[in-house]
Formats: C-alpha cells, structure tokens, sequence
C-alpha cells in the first residue's frame, strides 16, 4: 500500500536544470544510485522513468510506495519526484539503474499539431499531471525497448520513444499524486526562485555578478549561495556556466559565426576560458562540436561518378 504526504519529509524539492541538445528532441539517458540526478527535484520537462534493478521507495508528489525493477512512471511538468534505492551498505553503488527520457512541452505541443495522429496520446499527457505508474504485461517489452535505444541512432531513437508514448496511452496506468495535492504548497512555484532563474535565462549572455543577484533579493552574497544551491542542486557559477554552453551549441548550429563570435555572444570575455569550459561540458571543442554535427553529403554511387579517362 502507498503512503500519501510522506513525501513532505524531505523538504522542498530542488530546481533539475535538464541538459538541452539542441540537436535532439528530447534527452535520453541511464544513471546509477546515488548520483547527483537521483534526489528529491522537479523540473518543466515531461520525464519517463524506468527503474531497471533493485527496489526501495519512490515519491510523486504527496505518493510514496516501494518500487522494484520494471517501475515504469510518467511525471509530468513540475511535480516532484525520487526514487531512492535500499544499500546494503554506504559504500553501495548500483550501475544502471535507471532508464530516463526527458522531453519539454512545447516539443509534445509541436509534434502533435503536426500529426494529429498522435492526439491519441492526450489523455495520459494530461494525467501524468499527478504522475502515472504503468502496470501490465507488456512491462518486459517497454523495458527492452527504452534499453534498446542506448544503441540507436538519433532518428531510431525519435521513432522508438513516439512508438513508446503511443503503446502507454493504450496501456493500463493509475495516477499517483492526489487530486488535491497542492505545486504551492510544495514550494515548487515559489516567485523568488522563477524570478532568479528567468533572470539568469534572459540576461545569461551579459556580466553575472552574484552579489549583485544577492543584493536585488535581498540577501547577503553567502545567503544567496547557499539558497541557489539548496534551490537548484548547483552553485552559481556552475548553472550559469552550463547556460552560456548550452547557448554556444544551438548558435554553432544555426549560424555560420565564428567560433571567438560566437564566444562573445554568450557572455565570455576570453575564448581559452570558453574553449575549455566548452570541452569539459560537451568532450569536444566548439570546432569539433559543429563539424561532428554537420549532416554527411552521401557519396554518388559508383555509376553515377563521372567517367574518368586513364
């Protein structure tokens, strides 16, 4: 049996900045237990969460129930959620154990004006508002399918996860959260927090000073540190940092700037500083960054090569 309001217990949940491809329309990914992602966090983004191994307990909003392999749960837009593994011991690490997609509305919103087909999909976007736990048989199936795409390429992986929300919306779910349970109370739409991070979305690419930041909300500059992390599960200088990097791929890939351009665009002063940030979030240079993700020209066939006289 589930336990409602035992997720008031752990607090406010913390403020997940999603990793953004723009490349890709959603973002794919595996972690194991503990790890910096799995804690008690909300965010805009749909999330598919799928547990692979081991069993311990799980809260969705005022929901908390054990969990074991082949969990299966949609959380929607700013709910908050965590699963929290059993340890034999605190030096326990469980490799994979987790299968996560995260998508944003406004890309569901797209793909289903653009195929009405898809529509059908509705209802079950609208109860994943409270979170949704998948039961049944097919469970085995769905499990094999989100571990597959670890191996597919981008467009395969886009075709598996529509296959996927298609199957769930057929399938049998119960909601999880009560009907009366309360985003406000929660903490999770507190008007400090939203106001700080639009702040920083929108004036990201300009000179960021924390204790300025403190001072317009009213704290003192080590205050706001230890607010801004407790909010956001990161320090200040990280989160803006990942802001600007984030930025600095999607103009890589819309325009033909400079890389030393496209660095000052996104409020870096020096290009070494931006060359090896950019690297340690993303592995590879600005450089290598946009000519790995320039589209391939296939090669001619053979037969169509123009002859060549020897």
């Amino acid at each position: 049996m589930h336990t409602s309001h035992h997720s008031r217990q752990l607090g406010e949940p913390v403020f997940e900045s999603v990793r953004q491809d723009p490349r890709r329309s959603f973002y794919w990914h595996t972690h194991g237990f503990p790890s910096p992602v799995a804690k008690w966090n909300y965010h805009p983004e749909y999330e598919l969460h799928l547990i692979c191994r081991s069993v311990g307990r799980y809260m969705v909003g005022d929901y908390a129930d054990r969990f074991g392999p082949g969990n299966l749960v949609l959380v929607g837009p700013n709910l908050p959620h965590a699963w929290f593994s059993d340890l034999a011991s605190p030096a326990t690490v469980i490799e994979d154990r987790d299968v996560v997609v995260q998508f944003r509305s406004e890309w569901l919103s797209a793909l289903t004006q653009l195929c009405p087909e898809l529509r059908e999909i509705g209802p079950l976007i609208q109860a994943s508002a409270r979170g949704v736990v998948f039961e049944g048989a097919q469970i085995a199936r769905w499990t094999r399918l989100m571990e597959s795409m670890a191996d597919q390429d981008d467009s395969a992986r886009l075709l598996s996860l529509i296959r996927l929300l298609r199957e769930l919306a057929r399938c049998d779910y119960r909601r999880l959260a009560s009907p009366h349970y309360n985003l406000e109370q929660a903490g999770v739409h507190s008007e400090q927090v939203d106001a700080i991070l639009q702040h920083l979305h929108r004036h990201f690419d300009r000179s960021l000073e924390m204790a300025a930041i403190a001072r317009w909300q009213g704290m003192t500059p080590s205050t706001f540190s230890r607010f801004f992390k407790r909010t956001t599960g990161d320090n200040f200088v990280a989160f803006v940092r990942r802001l600007r990097i984030e930025a600095a791929c999607r103009l890589l890939l819309e325009n033909e700037q400079s890389v030393s351009d496209v660095c000052f665009r996104v409020g870096y002063g020096n290009i070494s500083n931006f060359n090896r940030h950019f690297k340690r979030l993303v592995g590879m240079t600005p450089r290598e960054y946009r000519q790995a993700s320039m589209p391939q020209r296939p090669m001619k066939p053979a037969q169509d090569r123009p002859a060549v006289a020897v």
